[in-house]
């Protein structure tokens, strides 16, 4: 059963720990990085830069408790090992993240391959910036600011508390930041104080850096907390002997990954990754494996693709040219995996991707990540039983109307109730938005160790995109099961409050090894081909083109829009983000400075990706 104040310990956690106590400098790592703090005579003094006194200051609005907001721009070009994040997101546990990977407790040890990488462990610790109500802590804030002369960020958290069980929910208080500069690319850690301490007692605080890999990083203090008035500063090596030949796939066919819904005998599914030289030395073209296998190892499909020369951070997204059009209902993996000779970094070359092929002519079609088999660990649940969990899903159609949920619960053992509830994903890069109904089960209509269906108060229509199904604890001791079984769909959410208040959404802490248990029950609207999509495209015109390449499209609702134009060899020609857009549209591609050739645009609007061949004659 999932707490907040999980217990385990380790051997080689205490040996950690008392490593790093009384340490006045560290390392170097294999990389190179040092660290240094201010009680040592060759370290960095304690400065606070107080951002109350500066403008241009951004408030980290929307954290709460075990949560990341994100992804923000990097500002400017940022050497953090052997490569240059382009986005960074903030933790709500104290961390900088260049992946949108949270981390909640236990919290790790620097470094560890496995969990969260990639990131900076400024005070990683149990915080929280809401309360028992989830109503935002008013004390407690984080902020960035950028510099004029934009070589330098610095993030702070002010006055966060502890997370803590009972009312209020809190105590403690801890103010720090982070300061990166682009012209040394140090990374600063200063404490300006530091006050209570967390509710668990093991694994509960980490600082440190670590690489996209966890195979190297630095850790400064472990189930130690942080002094105020102190800094430790980490020191990039002005070279390196570590030579990083890693390509690694940064996702297949959208950002996250994420699970798909496909209808038998439907469309065509087109397979497409990104692909990234993750290391520090140009890579020479190298192969990249696509293949989607059946639930029993069946080879639906495969393709494999040359990239072409990669430069260190350059990325290429790449389209196999052989589609797949499903007939059978079932599961199915499509896999992508880099296939660069003498790989560093070999746990990034492959990502799977989930998808679920439904039987279209049934009057009422499931949707389900799951494999229907609990994992035997108690259920998933959150101390004093005001907390969640939820699914997003995106049917294999619209219109399409949903009409029930089941959630498999493990155990109820106060007899509690619990609430369903669904909500759009028409909020900013498909979050939750608007809340589209709400039922409770009571507690004695509830039966453990099996599936509980809810129907809704009346058949929701769904019009396009998806949507999010929420199971929130009617009160402590309820359960909702948990399935490790893959693939994995990289859809699960944790939901932090009550059922009345809540805003605290944040990717489920183990939703790559699991899902909870939620299903959906789907049906055509009459009348409706579940052809039917959120966009459609008019046309690209003049194509040949010379000079303006016009793009015009429909789209039924608030949508963001942006491109990227890649030459045929996947080489990155242009990049732009349009925008808002609402019903028809149209943005045009100067390509009078482009040779001769095809090229491929890709478009995104809202969670749709969309690839149009644009030709250039001369």
């Amino acid at each position: 059963m999932i707490k907040k104040l999980p217990l385990q310990i380790t051997t080689i956690l205490l040996v950690v720990t008392q490593l790093s106590y009384g340490q006045t400098s560290g390392g170097p790592d294999a990389y190179g990085y040092t660290w240094r703090n201010s009680s040592d005579p060759n370290g960095p003094v304690f400065s606070w830069i107080d951002l109350n006194q500066l403008s241009g200051v951004i408030t980290v609005t929307g954290l709460a408790d075990d949560n990341l907001r994100g992804p923000f721009v990097m500002p400017f070009t940022f050497q953090y090992y052997w490569y240059q994040p382009s986005k960074f997101w903030i933790g709500s546990n104290g961390h900088i993240g260049f992946t949108n990977a949270s981390v909640a407790h236990p919290f790790p040890a620097i470094p560890l391959p496995t969990g969260i990488n990639d990131y900076l462990g400024v005070m990683v610790t149990d915080l929280t910036h809401t309360d028992v109500n989830s109503q935002p802590i008013s004390t407690a804030s984080c902020k960035y600011w950028i510099n004029p002369a934009n070589d330098t960020l610095i993030v702070t958290w002010e006055n966060v508390p502890f997370w803590a069980p009972g009312s209020p929910g809190y105590s403690g208080s801890n103010t720090f930041q982070a300061i990166l500069t682009s012209t040394d690319s140090s990374i600063t850690y200063q404490y300006l104080n530091q006050s209570g301490s967390s509710a668990s007692t093991v694994s509960f605080v980490t600082t440190g850096i670590e690489n996209n890999s966890g195979n190297i990083g630095l850790q400064v203090l472990y189930n130690i907390y942080p002094t105020g008035g102190t800094a430790v500063k980490f020191y990039a090596p002005a070279t390196t002997s570590l030579q990083i030949n890693d390509a690694s796939t940064l996702y297949c066919n959208n950002l996250t990954t994420g699970g798909l819904f496909l209808s038998a005998n439907g469309n065509a599914y087109e397979s497409m990754a990104e692909i990234a030289n993750s290391g520090n030395q140009s890579l020479a073209s190298f192969n990249v494996y696509s293949r989607i296998l059946s639930s029993a190892n069946t080879i639906q499909v495969r393709d494999t693709v040359p990239v072409s020369n990669l430069s260190p951070g350059q990325t290429q997204v790449v389209t196999f040219p052989d589609l797949w059009t499903p007939t059978n209902a079932g599961v199915y993996r499509h896999i992508t995996e880099t296939l660069l000779p003498g790989d560093a970094t070999p746990s990034n070359n492959q990502r799977m991707l989930e998808l679920q092929v439904i039987d279209t002519t049934q009057a009422s079609m499931q949707l389900s990540f799951d494999t229907g088999l609990d994992a035997g660990l108690g259920g998933l649940s959150w101390n004093g039983g005001s907390g969640g969990a939820a699914m997003h899903f995106v049917p294999p159609f619209t219109p399409c109307i949903l009409t029930k949920a089941t959630f498999y619960i493990v155990a109820n053992n106060l007899g509690n109730g619990f609430h369903a509830l669904v909500f759009d994903d028409l909020g900013p890069n498909g979050e939750p938005q608007n809340l589209l109904d709400s039922v409770f089960v009571q507690g004695a209509s509830v039966i453990p160790g099996a599936w509980n269906e809810v129907t809704f108060s009346q058949p929701l229509l769904i019009s396009s995109g998806g949507f999010y199904v929420v199971w929130m604890m009617g009160g402590e001791e309820i359960s909702i099961g948990q399935n490790q079984i893959p693939p994995i769909s990289n859809r699960t959410f944790e939901v932090l409050g009550s059922a009345s208040i809540f805003t605290n959404w944040a990717d489920y802490r183990y939703r790559e090894i699991e899902e909870v248990m939620i299903n959906v029950f789907i049906e055509k609207v009459l009348g409706v081909n579940e052809g039917g999509s959120l966009v459609s495209f008019a046309s690209v015109y003049p194509n040949p083109v010379t000079d303006l390449a016009n793009v015009v499209y429909r789209v039924s609702e608030k949508s963001l829009v942006s491109y990227r134009l890649y030459s045929f060899n996947g080489q990155l020609v242009e990049e732009r983000t349009l925008g808002y857009s609402n019903g028809n549209g149209m943005f045009s591609i100067n390509v009078s400075t482009l040779d001769s050739g095809i090229y491929l645009c890709s478009i995104s609007i809202g969670k749709n990706l969309i690839n149009k061949k644009i030709t250039v004659t001369r």
